[in-house]
């Protein structure tokens, strides 16, 4: 189950002295994820998990989110696993970018679309669990060449090209649709269509978020959430979509391969972001940009066939 880490709650992992016999003991690691563990479990990727918490991360008792009153603080904006892949150990950011990589399958069905909750029918494919993030995009950088994002800029050579330390699990932003579609497209994806993306946020019936038809508590990070930034993917669980995707309302906008004009100028984009209101953050909700423009609050994830 997916928390926020709150950096300020007491009990480290290493103060504890998690030992390894503490993970091979089935009950004591099932009792460490419960209290420890803020992302989705997949038993395939048990080694990589033992490996983040055995390391120094700064590993706490997980907590709900709650609304920033003030200012918000460095405790909202980074996580353990944030840490492990700004790690000069390169094992730990490769098994972060395992868990970063998850993927869900959506299963064929028909989604209730719009606010007309006109039935399309929408074919199998797999969807990426959460958002890409920030590590991510920089490991298809390195690969290929790829411009980086502006706001990766920095009059510092050794940052220069680089996502801001301890950010590698925020969605990745600043992207135009074509940078998103050389991404999957390097990753062997596509970029998910307007339908498709409504059938992961919605699943079988008409609610309006992913959770349901009510909003009575944060479940995403829009403006009422009042972090001002991006917020490491999964923070919200309680607003994962009935097929297990984290992060589809809020945060940032994601590219769809939808065009909204018959021109095919410009490309629709779902979900929100942390800058809009709630009003613009539900199962039907979208919005539209150039297919070249990039922008600080628009980022992508990609779908599989």
């Amino acid at each position: 189950m997916t928390r926020l880490i709150n950096l300020q709650q007491p009990d480290y992992l290493e103060e504890r002295g998690l030992q390894h016999q503490q993970l091979n003991d089935p009950d004591s690691f099932q009792d460490i994820l419960n209290k420890y563990w803020p992302w989705h479990y997949d038993p395939s990727q048990m080694t990589s998990i033992k490996h983040l918490l055995l390391a120094d991360l700064k590993w706490k008792s997980v907590t709900p989110f709650t609304k920033t009153i003030s200012s918000v603080t460095s405790q909202q904006l980074i996580s353990p696993l944030g840490l492990a892949l700004s790690n000069f150990d390169t094992d730990l950011a490769r098994a972060s970018l395992e868990i970063l990589d998850s993927t869900v399958e959506i299963v064929a069905g028909d989604v209730l679309l719009d606010t007309d909750l006109d039935p399309i029918f929408v074919d199998r494919f797999r969807m990426g669990r959460y958002p890409v993030t920030n590590a991510q995009y920089e490991r298809f950088v390195k690969d290929t060449n790829h411009p980086p994002p502006a706001d990766w800029r920095n009059e510092d050579p050794k940052l220069d090209g680089r996502f801001s330390p301890n950010f590698g699990d925020h969605p990745v932003s600043n992207v135009t649709c074509t940078d998103a579609e050389a991404y999957a497209d390097w990753i062997g994806g596509r970029l998910p269509s307007f339908e498709e993306w409504e059938r992961a946020a919605r699943g079988d019936d008409a609610r309006t978020f992913p959770w349901g038809n009510e909003i009575d508590k944060p479940r995403c990070n829009t403006a009422e959430a009042g972090v001002g930034n991006t917020t490491p993917v999964g923070t919200f669980p309680d607003g994962i979509s009935p097929f297990g995707c984290y992060d589809l309302l809020g945060n940032v906008w994601e590219w769809s391969s939808t065009w909204y004009d018959e021109n095919q100028t410009f490309r629709i984009v779902r979900g929100g972001a942390w800058y809009y209101n709630h009003d613009h953050a539900s199962c039907s909700s979208y919005d539209f940009f150039s297919r070249d423009y990039s922008e600080f609050v628009i980022g992508f994830r990609v779908a599989f066939d």
